[in-house]
């Protein structure tokens, strides 16, 4: 696997704010099959879960790789010496 281009620190965070969202939709997802035994409900739940936490996920890597991008194809400004 390879390496997280996140420091490691704000990785941390932000695999424990999604594990307690999964924790958190999971809980909304027996109380709403609970409410009156339809397991459907419990699907839709973690249906919106998931799909947020996927969403959520997939623009932070994508923000993570335009911002790895613009760090490699960075061009020092005319009239500037690079380092």
């Amino acid at each position: 696997m390879s390496e997280s281009p996140l420091p490691a620190d704000t990785a941390r965070i932000i695999r424990w704010v999604a594990l307690a969202i999964l924790a958190w939709g999971i809980f909304h997802a027996i109380g709403a099959w609970q409410f009156n035994g339809n397991p459907l409900r419990a699907v839709v739940v973690m249906g919106c879960v998931l799909g947020f936490l996927g969403f959520w996920l997939a623009m932070l890597a994508a923000r993570q790789r335009r911002l790895s991008a613009t760090e490699v194809t960075h061009v020092d400004p005319p009239g500037r010496e690079p380092r």
